[in-house]
């Protein structure tokens, strides 16, 4: 039998002048379980503690699931004006189902995010339309920038979609990475490429020691990771 090829991967190395995500992005994502209990609450897959980035004007955003029947769900995007308010972009409702879901709320023709702006992005799951605090919410800052000369060049001789998840990773280019490595995988998977994409994530979620953070939210960060290590695991 022949020896699967394996794929030499640089992971996921976030920017050297990354900037940390603004408290508008903590949620309870850490204490709050799926609808009908579930051992890993709703998670976007994204930094929480950071401010993630992309090239594009049209990304594909992506969250886990818990296990639960189909509920309500609602995924909007805010931009942040200079008067440090936000303003609603896009809001979609659609159906939740389990495991990992995705979605391209900007269709390509229609303008998009802008570059050199920074967005928070939100998905929220009704459980009990009657009980509105009981919704599972969970959120995360994106940052469009522009395109490295040189990446570009490189991707442009890429064989296929892991050698270019493999590329805008090095780049510290987290939403295109996951991007790439979710064509490779099963629907409502992540895929060998994603997953090991996710566990990089969980390694640099951890705060940096002159993060001034309260130990309660240390915790909440110290538990997303472990999630995300989890949802890596169940989700390949």
């Amino acid at each position: 039998m022949a020896t699967p090829a394996v794929v030499a991967r640089a992971g996921f190395v976030p920017p050297p002048d990354e900037k940390t995500a603004g408290p508008e992005t903590k949620t309870n994502s850490g204490t709050t379980r799926g609808c009908d209990g579930g051992d890993i609450p709703l998670t976007v897959l994204a930094s929480q503690n950071y401010v993630g980035r992309t090239t594009s004007t049209h990304p594909t955003f992506a969250w886990f699931v818990p296990e639960s029947k189909s509920l309500e769900l609602t995924f909007t995007i805010y931009s942040r004006g200079s008067d440090g308010n936000f303003t609603k972009v896009r809001s979609i409702s659609l159906q939740s189902s389990p495991g990992i879901m995705t979605l391209s709320p900007f269709p390509e023709g229609e303008p998009g995010l802008l570059v050199g702006k920074d967005y928070v992005w939100q998905v929220v799951i009704l459980c009990d339309p009657s009980y509105p605090s009981s919704a599972l919410v969970d959120r995360a800052q994106i940052e469009v920038v522009e395109m490295p000369p040189d990446l570009q060049d490189k991707l442009d001789n890429a064989v296929d979609s892991a050698e270019k998840a493999d590329l805008y990773a090095e780049a510290g280019l987290w939403y295109n990475a996951l991007d790439e490595a979710l064509k490779l995988a099963e629907e409502s998977k992540l895929g060998v490429v994603a997953s090991a994409l996710l566990e990089d994530l969980a390694k640099w979620e951890k705060p940096k020691p002159s993060q001034d953070l309260t130990e309660e939210e240390r915790e909440s960060i110290e538990k997303r990771m472990g999630y995300l290590i989890e949802i890596a695991n169940v989700a390949r």
